[in-house]
């Protein structure tokens, strides 16, 4: 089981002393220890009876890290140049403060994290927050019938739901509104409008801010530039910030109601591939966007006979 270490990085070896030592041999020492590549811990400081280590990532595996101590210390000592005292400990705060804990007690306690972790896990995974976004819908001049819509089919499927504020276009008020729920912990996070050309969309740019690797699909593809258009073309993204899914789903009614559709399925099968998700929810609201231009071209040229 993988845990963040939320900033707290840091491990200190006290009771310790070197006489010439090898530092890139120290913290590879560690590093064996810790289950950890050696370019993944260095020595940032020494001092008289000290050493501090840091782990240069996220995350760690529970197993790799808890009930240590005693093994790393006997592996430092090892090392030539390395001298450890009778009360040679290794501290830490966070996660990584597992490493001091008794080994016997290491397997019940990882059970229980384990167990606590995935229950709060499937709480998170049934709760979703929609967003809504816009200055027409801000202001009151067009009405949101995507939000409600959203909130009803998930709701269907036993989701406990949350209309967000209306987002402003801008990417940092969406970047802002992912994080939030992340943090509030929504297992689904989903903004409604802002993903067309011009330059007031802004949902998409705001997702990538929270996930760079999200996955984005074009819906429609324009010239650059021309009329309106100040970006490539219409496009929808997918990402992941913890457990929580983050969505950005076009305006347009129908396209939101064929949105749903494939988000659900995806959601109803488990875990969810957000390359996978983003090019089957481009694909469906595709077949709407022909459907509507076959419609136009019938009509106009319908029109364009009667006259």
């Amino acid at each position: 089981m993988e845990y963040n270490l939320l900033e707290k990085t840091e491990i200190w070896v006290t009771g310790i002393r070197l006489h010439h030592v090898n530092l890139t041999h120290l913290a590879a020492a560690a590093a064996e220890v810790l289950g950890l590549e050696p370019s993944e811990v260095q020595v940032v400081d020494v001092q008289e009876d000290w050493v501090t280590l840091d782990i240069l990532r996220r995350t760690v595996r529970g197993a790799d890290i808890a009930g240590k101590q005693r093994a790393l210390l006997e592996r430092l000592s090892t090392l030539p140049g390395v001298e450890l005292a009778q009360d040679a400990a290794v501290h830490s705060d966070g996660v990584l403060g597992m490493i001091a804990l008794d080994p016997a007690e290491v397997p019940d306690l990882l059970q229980r994290t384990q167990q606590m972790t995935e229950s709060i896990l499937s709480a998170i995974s049934r709760r979703a927050i929609v967003y809504p976004t816009g200055f027409e819908v801000r202001r009151g001049l067009i009405e949101d019938t995507n939000s409600p819509f959203v909130k009803s089919i998930l709701e269907e499927r036993g989701f406990r739901v949350t209309i967000g504020p209306v987002l402003d276009d801008d990417e940092h008020a969406v970047a802002l509104a992912f994080n939030d729920a992340a943090n509030q912990g929504y297992g689904l996070a989903l903004t409604t409008g802002g993903v067309g050309a011009e330059s007031k969309d802004r949902c998409v740019e705001g997702l990538l801010r929270v996930d760079p690797t999200a996955a984005t699909s074009w819906l429609v593809r324009y010239e650059k530039g021309q009329g309106r258009h100040e970006k490539e073309g219409v496009r929808i993204a997918v990402g992941q910030l913890g457990p929580t899914l983050m969505i950005t789903l076009p305006g347009p009614h129908d396209e939101v109601r064929m949105a749903m559709q494939v988000v659900c399925q995806h959601l109803e099968r488990g875990a969810v591939n957000k390359y996978t998700l983003a090019e089957e929810i481009a694909n469906a609201i595709r077949t709407v966007l022909v459907a509507k231009m076959q419609h136009w071209s019938h009509s106009t040229s319908h029109a364009h006979h009667e006259h």
